[in-house]
């Protein structure tokens, strides 16, 4: 699947049996070549416990966590991987001010009536989705480092209300790979609030759950229609041999020789990346099954 050619790297296109031709989206990702590894971030959307936990919001509201247990596991070595590629990480959470003054009117009402009124207490004493509650922490086995920023709002789209975009735009970040929770929720509304504002996205398909897991598939096909309007999907095989082959090539480049006439490395972020000659890497945006490899 992967190919390399003077430092750029790039998984070869494979369509999936049974994939409809009018929702393949074809070549790779991105769709203007490959890209280096300081354009592109990890975005994780609302890992929370509130959402993962048998004590949480979700379970709570009725929905299926052990999808959402399943997708941490899928997720954590998608993350290291980031990390050692030297891939920036942002984190996000779902969260209100503890003194519900952020909270509308219609949500307090609409999650009351589905089960777990946002404020209320759950049986271990943590509150639906208040910042701080521990509920509200995100899964220690997706636990952000240093370095990782950590985006707290209180609706789906993790652009409105927070400084996302602001974040993204200082960094120089253009392209997104995302994964998290819920599918048809805020991960939903996130991939389309970063493509009206001309992110491009990918969406990791076994790296987000839904609420119920036969709202999964619809999201992520509404992603591919019309050529990909919301951007593009592979697995997290594909998105892993993309990151470990970006750490891989930065391991093999020489030392610096010293001297007045070599300047100095810049500083890396997380990880092993040689800052100072950028590598690209570009994902297969054609694998859209959930179970492909």
């Amino acid at each position: 699947d992967l190919e390399r050619h003077d430092g750029k790297f790039v998984i070869a296109p494979k369509r999936p049996t049974g994939t409809p031709e009018h929702l393949t989206v074809a070549g790779s990702w991105p769709h203007d070549g490959p890209c280096r590894p300081d354009e592109v971030a990890l975005l994780l959307i609302d890992f929370q416990s509130d959402f993962i936990d048998a004590d949480g919001y979700l379970a709570k509201v009725g929905g299926d966590i052990k999808p959402a247990q399943e997708v941490v596991m899928k997720v954590k070595p998608i993350l290291e991987a980031a990390r050692s590629a030297g891939v920036r990480v942002f984190h996000t959470r779902e969260g209100h001010r503890p003194s519900l003054a952020d909270l509308s009117k219609y949500k307090k009402w609409r999650s009351q009536r589905a089960g777990a009124e946002v404020g209320a207490s759950s049986e271990t004493g943590s509150m639906f989705l208040v910042r701080g509650s521990p509920g509200w922490d995100i899964t220690p086995e997706l636990a952000p480092i240093e370095g990782e920023e950590v985006i707290d709002g209180p609706g789906y789209d993790k652009f409105m209300h927070t400084d996302l975009e602001h974040c993204l735009r200082c960094a120089g970040v253009k392209y997104l790979i995302v994964a998290g929770l819920t599918t048809e929720v805020c991960v939903s509304s996130t991939v389309r609030g970063a493509t009206e504002r001309g992110f491009e996205c990918l969406l990791v398909t076994d790296g987000t759950a839904a609420t119920e897991q036969n709202h999964l598939r619809p999201h992520i096909d509404t992603m591919l229609v019309e050529g990909g309007i919301f951007g593009s999907v592979a697995d997290a095989h594909r998105v892993l041999v993309a990151f470990g082959s970006m750490g891989s090539a930065s391991a093999s480049d020489p030392p610096p020789t010293g001297g007045p006439e070599a300047p100095p490395r810049p500083p890396t972020q997380a990880g092993n990346w040689n800052a100072s000659k950028p590598k690209t890497a570009s994902l297969s945006c054609r694998c859209r099954l959930l179970n492909c490899s």
